[in-house]
């Protein structure tokens, strides 16, 4: 079965994942930067201020996540994507509301935890839950709404606040979600979602599945020795990239680049991250997410050596595009990988301990690496302690190839 085959037999189950990965772009720090300089404005506050202020949301939404996420397991999914809905929209309209900077913190807080963290878990979790053979090419489709998303979102919310400005582009948005997204979930969950998965687990309880072996509780896990070898691969990307991309205008000083070419090479990076996300989606049915758990990474130590070996500006097309690959690849092989070593009755405590995890590795990866310019580094320290850091990862990566074998041969 090709993936149009399989987009089209499973086109309810899919069209779910996608309709919350694309509408998880408005909790996204791409679109939020959009309202960033209204927020200064209104509230009289300075870049500084508010950085502080949006590490402190996301940091205190990856902490809810971790307890919110595991509910997951034990509440109906369309009862839980319709809640999620519901706290997404209220903290848009909380946000668009704000007249006091508490106000604007609980708004932020709140579209960073539902949009970007439990948009994006449930869909990655019910993929993985309703879907064993054909899981990669589920979570690959499904994660398409990303791609979707950063391609026509904000050239479209850019010129939706340049007329009604920031707070009625807020409001605008929450009612675009009100009205679309619960009929979507509605339509696409049906009476049962389990009516809608993979032929092979239609009948078993929706969590275990049909994989063999045990079933992880959350505490299991955290004393397993494999999770503190995988852990340092499956927040790389994420963690780097965000400082790279926060900081580009800095990277691109130190290479002599202009902010023209930086900006151009993300359509090189969304190509790139879209094409892999196909792609691995296949390979991990195909060869399983154990075996290829070791190998994500090596785009991305490819691009960071080439951006410290090459000052030709078409170095940046290279490391982008390499980068895009290694996070294109990233969520479907870290969630696959998940569902196979730990199984799919606690999915959603597992993962979304894993996505508090990657969520403080994005707060903590600007404070980072704005310390080191702060005291005087250059761009290229930074850049070998990523080449070092990736390397590693990959290391320890290779021991749970090496494990994990045994459990899937």
């Amino acid at each position: 079965m090709n993936i149009i085959q399989f987009a089209t037999r499973y086109n309810r189950l899919i069209l779910f994942g996608f309709a919350l990965t694309f509408f998880s772009s408005f909790g996204q720090t791409f679109l939020v930067s959009l309202f960033v300089p209204g927020f200064l404005d209104s509230f009289g506050i300075s870049y500084a201020y508010f950085g502080s202020l949006y590490s402190a949301a996301t940091l205190g939404s990856a902490f809810i996540l971790a307890w919110a996420g595991a509910w997951i397991d034990r509440v109906p999914l369309k009862k839980f994507a319709l809640a999620v809905t519901a706290g997404y929209v209220a903290a848009l309209w909380t946000t668009a509301l704000s007249v006091w900077i508490w106000m604007l913190f609980l708004g932020l807080l709140g579209i960073r935890l539902f949009g970007q963290g439990l948009f994006g878990h449930t869909a990655h979790t019910t993929m993985a839950r309703y879907f064993v053979t054909m899981r990669g090419r589920a979570l690959s489709l499904s994660n398409l709404g990303f791609s979707f998303g950063e391609a026509i979102l904000p050239i479209t919310v850019t010129a939706l606040i340049g007329v009604v400005g920031w707070r009625l582009s807020l409001g605008t948005i929450s009612l675009f979600v009100l009205l679309l997204l619960p009929v979507l979930i509605i339509f696409t969950l049906g009476r049962d979602p389990m009516e809608y998965a993979e032929e092979g687990i239609r009948d078993t309880d929706g969590k275990s599945g049909s994989e063999p072996g045990q079933q992880w509780r959350r505490r299991l896990v955290l004393r397993d020795p494999r999770f503190y070898l995988l852990l340092p691969a499956a927040i790389a990307a994420p963690f780097l990239l965000t400082g790279f991309f926060l900081y580009q205008t800095q990277l691109a000083g130190f290479r002599g680049w202009d902010m023209e070419i930086m900006a151009t090479s993300f359509i090189a990076f969304a190509l790139s991250k879209s094409g892999a996300s196909l792609l691995s989606g296949s390979l991990i049915d195909r060869f399983t997410a154990c075996r290829l758990y070791p190998f994500f990474l090596i785009p991305l130590l490819f691009g960071l050596f080439a951006l410290i070996s090459f000052s030709d500006p078409s170095t940046v097309f290279i490391y982008m595009f390499l980068a895009g690959i290694s996070m294109g690849a990233a969520f479907n092989i870290t969630t696959s990988l998940y569902a196979e070593l730990y199984g799919t009755a606690n999915l959603g405590a597992i993962r979304s301990m894993m996505t508090m995890f990657m969520v403080i590795s994005t707060a903590v990866s600007p404070v980072l690496f704005g310390l080191l310019l702060d005291a005087g580094h250059s761009f290229e320290i930074i850049i070998k302690g990523a080449l070092v850091f990736v390397t590693i990862s990959i290391f320890l990566a290779i021991f749970i190839f090496r494990e994990a074998r045994k459990t899937t041969s």
